[in-house]
């Protein structure tokens, strides 16, 4: 596969002044080469040698084995000195073991202060002879969870950071409840979580979508406004619409199926523990949770592009939160 092909991006770089009074977007777009190994992660995670990343299985195991070989390539620290973090999930006649992978990049400022980027790398497996392969779900925010961490070791942020791969996302959201379960004594001090669930669409998606809830805890009302700003300017001078809120309702033949967005993936987890949250998603697309969320199916160009406006978000919330 020639990953050099893909187009260039034209990003969109926010500056802020020292004084933080205003967000200024940057006088011309810089024209920058995105690091494509982003794009081969997401690759190799979606293919069919994984076999669709299911809970519990060979696919898992190889898809925990390649995530925990990145981040020591990477030189992430283990959280509380290990990547792996099992879980059990009990079933009518058998457990099955989760796991958790788990990476820790100490802050500047405030190490024990913590930011939980998440994304989960589990999928649907196998169904008869065709793979699942979760291209967009949701390899495509594992991938980018990995792309955080090479940029966050050369640069840090003034929080401490969690990368948290979770495992059993499909199944009820174990992988997160095992986090919440497992680390009790440290949740007074996570002032954020940022989930990434499906932020590569498919050929046609332009929107990147997005919900918050309590961030009045962690940034004053400036702050927030002045977010809203930053993120209102994506949707003129990007290569993707930023847009608040998710589609209700999904028609399916003659039934309607509604989605609770706010529990739609880890993040309500999250917020079910108090903890503050943003999700970034394109909601349900055609390609969803079907035979055909590869990796050729996915935006590649819109993929790159909300990767670098989640980033950009991130750096910004952790220079402001109280």
């Amino acid at each position: 596969m020639n990953f050099s092909k893909v187009l260039i991006l034209l990003i969109t770089c926010f500056h802020t002044s020292n004084a933080w009074g205003e967000i200024q977007l940057s006088p011309a777009m810089q024209e920058s080469k995105v690091d494509l190994t982003v794009l081969e992660h997401l690759a190799t995670l979606s293919s069919d040698q994984f076999e669709g990343r299911k809970l519990s299985s060979q696919g898992s195991s190889i898809s925990q084995s390649y995530l925990v070989s990145i981040l020591k390539k990477l030189n992430v620290t283990p959280f509380n000195n290990q990547y792996r973090h099992g879980f059990n999930r009990s079933g009518l006649f058998q457990k099955k073991l989760g796991t958790n992978i788990i990476g820790f990049i100490e802050g500047t400022h405030y190490v024990d202060k913590y930011i939980i980027l998440s994304a989960h790398y589990d999928h649907l497996g196998t169904k008869g002879r065709k793979v699942y392969n979760g291209a967009d779900d949701n390899a495509s925010g594992t991938a980018a969870l990995l792309h955080y961490a090479q940029l966050l070791k050369i640069k840090p942020l003034k929080h401490s950071v969690i990368l948290l791969f979770t495992d059993g996302e499909e199944v009820n959201l174990l992988g997160a409840k095992a986090f919440i379960s497992q680390q009790k004594e440290m949740l007074t001090n996570v002032k954020l979580n940022i989930n990434l669930d499906m932020i590569a669409g498919n050929k046609r998606t332009k929107k990147l979508r997005f919900i918050s809830k309590n961030l009045a805890r962690i940034l004053s009302t400036d702050s927030i406004e002045y977010l809203k700003q930053l993120q209102i300017r994506y949707n003129t001078h990007s290569n993707i619409h930023l847009t608040h809120g998710f589609r209700g309702t999904k028609r399916l033949g003659s039934s309607v199926k509604r989605t609770n967005w706010l529990m739609a993936s880890d993040h309500g987890v999250f917020s079910n523990a108090g903890i503050p949250f943003i999700y970034f998603g394109v909601g349900a697309h055609k390609n969803y949770h079907t035979e055909f969320d590869t990796y050729s199916n996915i935006n590649q160009t819109f993929y790159l592009a909300a990767i670098d406006a989640i980033f950009q978000q991130l750096i910004y919330v952790d220079k402001l939160m109280f």
